[in-house]
């Protein structure tokens, strides 16, 4: 065997009854049930020079804070250097709520807490199972993923596009170990995990989770999901846990056709960099603005108005009183992880946020062998493509209010794409 070492480690994260689930504005409070377990899964690389870890987590996503929490506690207990600690979240809406995102449940603090803690412990585990492997890097195609803004009039509504772009690679790592046994397989594909819709209340990882059920029951080993830039993209078939498992079905099988054809390395070798930049905001609206926002939430709310619309025009509320909080004062940027992790000729990249296909697609013709996680290492809401800007939509003209308090700036894709390829290059 040559120099590569890994380990992996997994726990169950599914949240009790009636807590939260997160991911669709207005839902009805409170999860009802387990329909499949959520889990957190690390694998922890080490090449002889160089440890590293990676995490992957049945959940809608983190914030910065959390991530950092994650990476010190962790780095404390294993000696893995914070910065090569790699966090990314499927972005189940059938998960629990974790960070804030207006109208889209509470987080429960104990919970939160825990999961943090769950999170630590499996890299934790996986830093103590260090056995030798091989490693070998490949990609397969699935079409389950639809462009989701579709023009309607002069508007852009959420449905399908298919014109729209979307990325059919799924990209695949691969381990055995020294007997030639599976050992982890990593994948990457760029799809909400939004099969159920919002009026499913029951605990579930989504298609995510049937394709790593799948893999391991078939292939063997520990299967971990990256999600990719799925910021404008949908899964094609929606709405039961029939067509969850059709939707995870046809992403294992491009993972699983393509396992045999990846060749193997003895040895590998871990090079990580990252690059922090700061996207530009617009300036928040004015006060005078938020201050009407302010009172139109306010008398809608004293009205008889159905739950959903109730939790929308808190969040309008709660929104605009930040900003007159802050007397209109904004920040004029938002700190911004550009993280790329490579494995000898294989190359990852991970974006904190609800990041458009569109940038995958470009990072993929910078270098070969690249695949790009987005929900990764924090979540910053939505990082649309600069051609949206111009069209609008409700990733451009409503989530951020949802997120945060100011809308980016059409630029922030130049500046991201500039700094992913200082990294990649």
């Amino acid at each position: 065997m040559g120099n590569l070492r890994a380990g992996i480690a997994r726990a169950v994260t599914t949240p009790p009854e009636g807590i939260d689930l997160c991911g669709y504005a207005g839902r009805i409070p409170g999860n009802v049930g387990v329909h499949d377990d959520l889990q957190a899964k690390a694998i922890v690389l080490e090449d002889g020079k160089t440890r590293a870890a990676i995490v992957t987590i049945d959940l809608v996503g983190l914030n910065d804070q959390q991530v950092a929490w994650i990476r010190q506690e962790a780095s404390d207990k294993t000696g893995i250097p914070e910065e090569n600690i790699l966090i990314g979240a499927s972005h189940t809406h059938a998960g629990p709520a974790s960070q804030t995102i207006r109208a889209c449940g509470d987080a429960v603090e104990g919970y939160v807490g825990s999961l943090l803690r769950w999170i630590v412990e499996v890299i934790d585990a996986a830093s103590e199972n260090l056995r030798p492997v091989r490693f070998g890097f490949g990609s397969g195609q699935s079409t389950m993923a639809i462009n989701r803004r579709q023009t309607r009039g002069s508007d852009i509504d959420l449905g399908e596009n298919p014109e729209g772009a979307v990325d059919n690679e799924v990209g695949v790592w691969h381990f055995t170990d020294e007997s030639g046994k599976p050992f982890a397989t990593i994948f990457n594909y760029a799809c909400h995990a939004v099969v159920m819709g919002g009026d499913n209340r029951l605990v579930s990882a989504d298609w995510p989770g049937v394709t790593q059920r799948m893999i391991e029951t078939q292939v063997g080993g520990q299967a971990m999901f990256l999600q990719g830039c799925c910021g404008n993209t949908n899964p094609r078939y929606r709405g039961t846990f029939e067509e969850v498992e059709r939707a995870g079905g046809e992403v294992a099988d491009a993972v699983i056709g393509a396992i045999p054809g990846i060749k193997l390395m003895d040895d590998a070798e871990i090079s990580i960099a990252s690059e922090t930049v700061a996207l530009p905001l617009e300036p928040p609206m004015s006060l005078e603005d938020a201050e009407k926002t302010m009172r139109d939430a306010d008398e809608k709310l004293a009205q008889d108005i159905p739950l959903w619309e109730q939790h929308i025009q808190q969040a309008y509320h709660d929104w605009a009183e930040i900003i007159i909080a802050r007397d209109g004062k904004g920040e004029a940027s938002v700190p911004f992880e550009i993280q790329r992790f490579t494995l000898d000729g294989a190359h990852l990249v991970g974006l904190p946020g609800e990041v458009f296909v569109d940038y995958a697609l470009a990072l993929k013709k910078m270098r070969p062998n690249v695949i790009v996680s987005g929900y990764t290492n924090g979540n910053v809401g939505y990082v649309p493509a600069k051609y949206a800007f111009a069209e609008g939509g409700y990733e451009v003209d409503l989530a951020y209010k949802l997120y945060a308090e100011q809308m980016f700036k059409p630029e922030i894709e130049d500046v991201i794409l500039s700094s992913a390829r200082r990294l990649l290059e």
